[in-house]
Formats: structure tokens, C-alpha cells, sequence
């Protein structure tokens, strides 16, 4: 064997040997469970829904509380329950089942892109999925940023209309006072 070929396949096998030993950081799933709530849970949260009317183009803010328990019958579904005082009309509930698949996490129908955790018992959970958006239902990719911790939690949408580059702020709740029972 020549030089040459030498240390090619000395190159090649020790790139070989970096890929199996450390895979590439991508090819990792963000991991995101339960824990990473347990902060907010059975807390009512109280602060403000801050979201933006595309009819006006300005934002408005209204008062939210905001209500996070596990479902009793499925351990890996959240239950939110969202209750607007000045606007009882308007309140609804929303479950989201935390779950995967071969290739990815889900928290609902959103499949998790990060979560992230800062040592102090806050957690940072965002998602996406594509969906439909707008006055006039436009396609869009919708990111959903859950922050939880033990004083604060907000969660946070945006979107990116198809054919625009940039995210917008559609709503936002921010919740600062917790009631625990």
C-alpha cells in the first residue's frame, strides 16, 4: 500500500469512529416530561393575556388566570384550563398529551424542538406545527414557548406566515402571582 492510501483510510476510519462516538448533536431529540411542569401544577396563576388583533394591528391586554393539572386517568396529559375575569365567555380548557414516536416528541399535535432547563427549576419547552393563522386563514408555522417556574410561567405564540421570514408575536399569556392549594 502506498502513503497515500495509508492514511487515506486512516483519515476515513477515524472519522468514522468520531461519528459513532459522538453523535451528531442534531440527530438528538429534545426531551421534555411531566417534571418539567411540576412547578405550575395545581397552581391558578394569575397576570394577562397580551395578544395581537390583526383587525386593528395593535395589541391588546385583559386580565388571565391560567390552571395546569395532570389528568388523573392519562399521567401524561396536561389539562389547562384558561379563565379570563373580565371576559368569562371566553374561557376555555386545552389538554395536551405528552408523547413521541420514532422520530420525534410531541406535547399535543406539537412536535417538541427544544427544552431546556436551567438548574434552578425553570424549564423552557417550545414546539411547532404548521397550521392556519390570520383575519384572512393563512398557512403559517406556529411556535408555541412554554416557560415555567417556580415564580413565573408565560406561554408564548408566534407565527411565520408562509412566504415571510420572520416571526410574529400573536399572543401571549404572563402569569406572575400562583395560588397553590
Amino acid at each position: 500500500m502506498n502513503r497515500k492510501k495509508i492514511l487515506f483510510t486512516t483519515a476515513a476510519c477515524i472519522c468514522l469512529l468520531s461519528i459513532v462516538a459522538n453523535p451528531v448533536k442534531a440527530q438528538q431529540r429534545p426531551k421534555m416530561n411531566m417534571d418539567d411542569f411540576r412547578p405550575a401544577i395545581g397552581c391558578t396563576w394569575k397576570g394577562e393575556l397580551t395578544y395581537l388583533d390583526y383587525s386593528s394591528g395593535k395589541a391588546y391586554t385583559m386580565p388571565a388566570h391560567i390552571v395546569l393539572l395532570i389528568n388523573r386517568q392519562n399521567p401524561a396529559e396536561l389539562l389547562v384550563n384558561y379563565k379570563y375575569p373580565d371576559e368569562p365567555k371566553a374561557d376555555n380548557a386545552d389538554s395536551l398529551l405528552i408523547s413521541s414516536n420514532s422520530t420525534k416528541q410531541l406535547l399535543g399535535e406539537e412536535e417538541v424542538i427544544s427544552a431546556t432547563r436551567d438548574g434552578k427549576g425553570n424549564a423552557e419547552i417550545v414546539t411547532e406545527i404548521a397550521g392556519i393563522d390570520g383575519n384572512d386563514n393563512r398557512k403559517c408555522l406556529i411556535r408555541h414557548r412554554y416557560i415555567i417556574g417556580v415564580k413565573a410561567m408565560s406561554i408564548r405564540k408566534e407565527v411565520r406566515f408562509d412566504g415571510e421570514e420572520k416571526f410574529i408575536l400573536r399572543n401571549e399569556y404572563k402569569m406572575t402571582a400562583r395560588d397553590c392549594q
